[in-house]
């Protein structure tokens, strides 16, 4: 009969070499103690009198991710501050040198469309914005200032730009003095009452215009349908502002929604404006002639 001693001496040696196993195992297949060796040296390259060129490489792209994920969470705060901005005037006047603004591709394109007016397609023509989305590969649209310029960069899924375009920041100028929303009605936003009109009178005159003129001081019908909104009266104004050295007058279109009433200001130069309220004025006269009559004649006389 084996000693007690025998046997604790075999078990330890069993022990000690399946210990042993597993180690080479760790080792062959998870190279643990050459990664433990390698990050040892990589974070400790501060402190030694050499540095290691493979160790130093690894470390400076586990910082250059590091940075790029700091990046990644900045521009995807920033984007959602952006979310709430209803118009491109609005994000055009926001940005600051400090605090460049970020924001999907899909609220660029809703924003770019919404636009009531022609402003859009003079940071970038419709074609060229196609062209950009036909290579499917920005997803969203970085905006900075720096200096006397705007840069909107078009970025794609690793915020790399696919496509810039430099504005000069006196655009903004035009920005400011182009159409802009107001809620309330007519008379809330300045206009007075006798230089108020109906729909029903301001509307065919417009449709009188050539189609290049009605695009420049009208914005697309779509504008106004697409948001299920009512034009119901036209006011007109001198601008409470200088908006260029054009000479011109304010028009004010006012419209219904489901839940509030709200004013399109559109600046309009003063030779189309006085030739539409010359217009406006002498249907509105007629208008006004045809219902005195329609009220004072016989009862055979009306058909």
């Amino acid at each position: 009969m084996k000693s007690p001693n025998i046997q604790g001496q075999r078990r330890g040696g069993m022990m000690l070499f399946l210990a042993l196993l597993l180690l080479i195992s760790l080792e062959f297949y998870g190279k643990i103690f050459e990664r433990g060796v390698g990050n040892y040296l990589k974070w400790q390259n501060s402190t030694r009198p050499q540095l290691g060129r493979v160790w130093e490489r690894d470390r400076q792209g586990v910082l250059a991710k590091s940075k790029i994920q700091t990046m990644r969470s900045l521009l995807d705060s920033r984007e959602e501050s952006t979310e709430a901005i209803d118009s491109l005037k609005t994000l055009f006047e926001k940005i600051e040198p400090p605090f460049p603004l970020v924001l999907s591709r899909e609220k660029f394109i809703e924003l770019y469309y919404d636009f009531p007016g022609q402003w859009s397609a003079e940071i970038i023509s419709p074609f060229e914005l196609l062209s950009i989305d036909s290579e499917n590969n920005w997803t969203r649209v970085l905006l900075k200032r720096s200096g006397p310029w705007i840069t909107v960069n078009f970025l794609d899924t690793r915020n790399i730009p696919v496509h810039k375009i430099f504005m000069a920041t006196d655009a903004l100028a035009e920005v400011q003095a182009t159409r802009a929303v107001k809620r309330g009605s007519l008379e809330d936003a300045g206009f007075e009452n006798d230089r108020v009109y109906s729909a029903a009178v301001f509307l065919p005159v417009l449709q009188t215009l050539d189609p290049k003129t009605q695009h420049a001081v009208f914005p697309d019908p779509r504008w106004f349908l697409g948001k299920d909104y009512s034009i119901t009266r036209l006011g007109v104004r001198e601008p409470e502002a200088p908006l260029g050295s054009i000479p011109s007058l304010e028009f004010g279109v006012e419209y219904d929604t489901d839940y509030y009433t709200g004013v399109l200001l559109i600046p309009v130069p003063l030779e189309v404006a006085n030739n539409m309220l010359s217009q406006i004025e002498r249907t509105g006269s007629d208008t006004i002639g045809e219902e005195f009559h329609a009220l004072t004649a016989p009862s055979g006389d009306i058909p």
